[in-house]
């Protein structure tokens, strides 16, 4: 289920989703690139990260994740019962301070970013039964860390509106002569407000857009639609959608069972 912000967080959080489902056993599920961060609140079992030539690390209850660039494993319990605060690209800079390229591929306990602030959101959220309250709950978290926006965020704004308008196509020479500032200056912001190169971030909104067109015609396949998206050809898009998901087009397509846009459980695959 996915539910709006109230409009004075619109410029922060994108939207919430509440994930819900119970299996037989636990499972392993996917989790890959949208160009955004978010924190995820946990009333059920807890997840746990599949780390590769690593143990295993089992994820706080409630865990603020920052922009990720590649696709990350993990596991889950039998019950999933989670409320996922899914913010804008430069909402965890703008909510923590912290800057963007220190929590790139990071999932951290909520209250190693927002201190005993954030260990009191969690232990209020957890007393509560159901999504709204939770929401209001994090809603008062929110609006009272939400900051002005500043020049150099509104800067990182509009480049991410160009970017997102373009479908992830606009180069970063178009991005620099829209925004009429340096190369340099512009990956100077995109790390420390966002976490990600602009490069980077804009394959993920090609990826993202090609996604959301296939989930809007469904008669076309992922590789169709893939030409729309702006990519060379099929081998292209293939290596960049193995890279970012983890998977083939064709292995995605062929799941249906997804928590969420970029949250899936995984099957044994072949070929």
């Amino acid at each position: 289920m996915q539910l709006s912000p109230s409009p004075a967080l619109s410029g922060l959080v994108k939207h919430y989703l509440v994930i819900e489902n119970q299996a037989a056993i636990g499972g392993n599920h996917r989790f890959f690139p949208d160009g955004h961060p978010g924190l995820v609140f946990s009333y059920a079992d807890s997840f746990t990260q599949s780390n590769t030539n690593q143990p295993d690390t089992t994820l706080p209850s409630s865990f603020v994740y920052g922009q990720i660039d590649r696709y990350h494993n993990l596991i889950s319990g039998k019950k999933i019962g989670m409320l996922i605060v899914v913010l804008q690209p430069w909402g965890l800079y703008a909510l923590s301070g912290v800057p963007g390229v220190a929590t790139t591929n990071f999932l951290v306990d909520v209250s190693d970013v927002f201190g005993n602030e954030g260990k009191q959101l969690e232990d209020q959220v957890r007393t509560k039964t159901n999504s709204i309250d939770r929401i209001r709950q994090i809603e008062r978290f929110l609006l009272s860390r939400w900051q002005t926006a500043t020049h150099e965020l509104a800067s990182v704004q509009a480049a991410i509106q160009f970017v997102c308008q373009s479908q992830g196509a606009a180069t970063v020479q178009a991005l620099t002569q829209h925004l009429n500032m340096t190369e340099r200056s512009l990956e100077r912001r995109f790390d420390k407000i966002v976490g990600l190169k602009p490069k980077q971030f804009s394959r993920i909104v090609r990826l993202q857009s090609c996604l959301k067109m296939h989930r809007t015609n469904t008669a076309f396949s992922l590789t169709q639609l893939a030409y729309s998206a702006g990519y060379y050809d099929q081998a292209h898009f293939i290596r960049e959608f193995t890279h970012l998901v983890g998977i083939t087009p064709k292995q995605y397509s062929a799941n249906t069972q997804r928590l969420a846009v970029n949250l899936m459980p995984l099957t044994t695959y072949s070929g």
